[in-house]
């Protein structure tokens, strides 16, 4: 597909024509196509340009088109290129805040009783204000003692990411690989992989001794490095050229997977994530990406059906 603008959102039809008007002001020419229909609660209109974006320019267009959705509160999401959805892909994704609404080690200080001391420093992490691993040891290590017994019952409680299941079906209905990439716990992402028939995961796995939490972990962490270096193996592995992937996630430690793929999501991200993603959306859930991919409401329900 040619290199395209998607606008989704809750807006009026007369909206298009000030965005008409904008891409005026800017030199683009696109033809619109309504992906939604009356049966979604949003809509979804994407903007196919004659032309892409030039290099030289696309920071600049980035930085105005992501000011156009902070001020409209619609999102505006440039694309130089698309991967097909009927074709083969490899998909990965964060775990904590993308596939799950939820930081988990966050869930288990709630259990440990220290829920705010630990939450104030993952979220300056996934801000991107502290470094991740660092902040990771720091807050396992305030975990020690804590009974395993716990964590049944924190992942009962966890709601999961809208649109989680829709986006899994029609990914594998076309035969997408798909992969959890997560810093946080194995024990909570084999889970959701499980419910949703992800193809594999890769998260920190925790150290239990005697029914306990140790406050360590066994392995190698799954930091931001690691996450780009799992999706270069997936690619490898199952000899999926790099225009056929995603990556989604909403924190600093995804950016190197997210700026790595050729479609990078950033899911309602942290504002630093969100400048620095190649595609921030924030008015959708997980299913969202489908119209990334150029899918209408139509296409994606006949899929399903």
């Amino acid at each position: 597909m040619s290199a395209s603008i998607t606008l989704m959102g809750s807006f009026q039809p007369s909206y298009l024509s000030q965005f008409e008007s904008w891409l005026d002001d800017h030199h683009l020419i696109g033809t619109f196509q309504t992906l939604t229909d009356e049966l979604d609660a949003y809509t979804v209109v994407r903007v196919a340009l004659e032309q892409p974006v030039s290099n030289d320019q696309l920071a600049s267009m980035k930085k105005a088109l992501l000011a156009l959705s902070d001020d409209t509160k619609i999102d505006h999401i440039y694309q130089s290129k698309t991967p097909c959805l009927d074709q083969k892909g490899v998909a990965v994704f964060d775990m904590d805040s993308t596939l799950i609404k939820a930081e988990v080690m966050d869930e288990l200080a709630v259990e440990a009783g220290i829920g705010e001391k630990i939450a104030a420093i993952t979220a300056s992490a996934m801000r991107g204000e502290i470094d991740f691993v660092e902040s990771f040891v720091q807050r396992l290590s305030l975990l020690d003692g804590l009974s395993s017994d716990v964590m049944d019952g924190v992942y009962q409680r966890i709601v999961h990411m809208d649109g989680i299941e829709r986006l899994m079906k029609v990914l594998h209905h076309f035969g997408w690989h798909t992969a959890i990439l997560s810093g946080g716990f194995t024990y909570f992402a084999d889970r959701v992989q499980s419910q949703y028939g992800i193809s594999e995961v890769h998260a920190n796995v925790l150290e239990i001794k005697s029914g306990q939490l140790t406050g360590k972990h066994l392995g190698p962490i799954v930091d931001a490095e690691r996450k780009q270096l799992l999706l270069a193996n997936i690619v490898d592995n199952t000899g999926v050229d790099w225009s056929q992937t995603i990556a989604c996630g909403d924190g600093a430690n995804d950016l190197l997977m997210l700026n790595k793929a050729a479609l990078g999501v950033a899911l309602h991200a942290k504002p630093l994530v969100r400048e620095q993603a190649p595609c921030p959306m924030n008015n959708l859930g997980l299913d969202g990406i489908l119209y990334l991919l150029g899918a209408s409401s139509a296409q994606i329900r006949d899929t399903l059906a």
